[in-house]
């Protein structure tokens, strides 16, 4: 058991999607985050093929503010993009794109790229679309393993993906690619949409778990929803969980005043660890009191 600390706390910048990217590590900066989770796609980082310039310049931007990028998550919802299509031409595409993820996150200094599952026709069998996604995530595993990068497949709801939606689609798809390259992502509001907890899915996939998206339900500012965040900080410190955790606004009406939007979020759960844990103490066998 392992209390929870805050440099294992990044934020995502996907909520600042009409502001300068410099607005959003500054705001980082001062609210004295350590580790930023990174949204690629325009205006912050389009991965089109004059990205590696870009990419030097954000990674310069980041370091000069004492800020560690962390995870690298290209845009892949509502660009034309699916790792699971049949189409030879779509899927061509959407390796191309997410290869440059994995080369991007290199330049940044991330040890992670974040992808999505893509979906199948929904009045279809998924049969030919989970094999589609079987060979997409096991080519790009292949390329990510060569050069020291972790693929991060996210579950998603069903409004997104009809592929990989729990734990139980999480464990099959860690079966069939087979490749230590692969970790998935666990999104709290996902997870708990689909009526499932933390603590199953530590139970069913381990080590299989390589990141999490510590989210309040819809993905607004922790506080403003329903979930409890000091129960999932909990649970991480009862399954001795050291790696990282990011924090996601995803709902739109934050984006309008996004600066506003992470203080709340940040504050909110900057406040919770030190409630969670305040009474800590690994002498006593990692105990604590809330």
């Amino acid at each position: 058991m392992r209390r929870i600390e805050a440099d294992q706390i990044a934020v995502m910048s996907i909520h600042y999607q009409f502001y300068p990217l410099t607005r959003f590590l500054d705001t980082a900066r001062r609210l004295n985050v350590s580790a930023v989770d990174l949204w690629a796609g325009y205006p912050h980082l389009l991965l089109d093929n004059d990205w590696e310039s870009a990419a030097r310049a954000v990674r310069a931007a980041a370091d000069d503010r004492g800020l560690r990028i962390i995870c690298c998550t290209p845009e892949q919802v509502r660009y034309p993009l699916n790792l699971a299509s049949t189409e030879p031409k779509v899927r061509a595409r959407t390796l191309e794109y997410l290869k440059r993820g994995v080369d991007a996150a290199g330049v940044l200094g991330a040890g992670m790229v974040q992808v999505v599952p893509g979906y199948g026709w929904y009045d279809s069998r998924k049969a030919a679309a989970w094999s589609a996604l079987v060979s997409s995530l096991s080519e790009l595993c292949s390329y990510a393993a060569q050069r020291g990068v972790t693929v991060l497949l996210e579950p998603l709801q069903i409004i997104e993906s009809n592929l990989v939606n729990d734990r139980y689609d999480a464990q099959n798809i860690l079966r069939d690619v087979g490749s230590d390259a692969l970790k998935i992502v666990v999104d709290t509001t996902h997870m708990s949409v689909r009526g499932e907890s933390l603590e199953e899915y530590f139970d069913l996939l381990g080590d299989g778990i390589g990141h999490i998206h510590l989210n309040e339900s819809d993905q607004v500012p922790w506080g403003q929803g329903t979930l409890d965040l000091g129960h999932f900080l909990r649970v991480l410190s009862r399954y001795d969980y050291d790696k990282l955790c990011t924090l996601e606004i995803c709902s739109l009406p934050h984006y309008v005043d996004a600066d506003r939007a992470l203080q709340e979020n940040v504050t909110y759960v900057q406040n919770k660890l030190a409630e969670t844990f305040r009474s800590f103490n690994l002498s006593n066998g990692g105990k604590y009191d809330v």
